[in-house]
């Protein structure tokens, strides 16, 4: 479940798929390239948010090598390369669909995911960065408010809050 979260609103549901229209046209593409590669790259990014408290599309899809990407992700570049008389645009586009692909995921994800955005350096879209509420958000404003306690000597009162937020981070440790 995708959330914005304030400290005026808490957290407020987002329930659209954004640039829908983009979206099913990718889609439509990549199924006719490959009927099986949806699924395959929707199994990947579900698999990622399992186990991680923060990502962006990039983190789950690149191997670290360069611009190289993890296999599962591959057909969507091939896919969109296959309608494309320019690879470079092609390689954007992928990365377009990708970041909507990993949107809709995080959208259908039963966990809360706030998320920012910010410009991608010379494109003309922005990057999101989301973070689990629970095991990221949550997790690190009570550890900072056992730094708090522990500063004003309330000893126990620290160990408490660092045991809960343990308890919320627990869920995405590596199996």
């Amino acid at each position: 479940m995708l959330v914005h979260f304030t400290v005026e609103a808490g957290c407020i549901p987002i329930t659209v798929q954004a640039r829908e229209p983009m979206f099913d046209e990718y889609l439509r593409i990549l199924s006719t390239f490959d009927a099986n590669a949806e699924q395959v790259a929707r199994n990947a990014i579900r698999l990622y948010l399992n186990t991680h408290n923060q990502f962006t599309a990039a983190h789950i899809a690149c191997t670290g090598e360069g611009d190289l990407w993890h296999r599962e992700f591959e057909p969507l570049f091939f896919a969109l390369e296959a309608v494309s008389a320019d690879p470079q645009a092609a390689h954007e586009e992928a990365g377009k669909f990708l970041g909507l692909l990993v949107w809709n995921e995080a959208l259908r994800h039963p966990e809360r995911w706030h998320f920012t955005k910010y410009p991608k350096q010379d494109a003309d879209y922005a990057v999101a960065h989301y973070f689990a509420m629970d095991a990221h958000i949550c997790a690190n404003v009570k550890l900072q408010q056992a730094e708090a306690a522990r500063r004003r000597g309330d000893e126990q009162r620290a160990v408490d809050l660092e045991d809960a937020a343990r308890a919320l981070q627990a869920r995405w440790r590596p199996r």
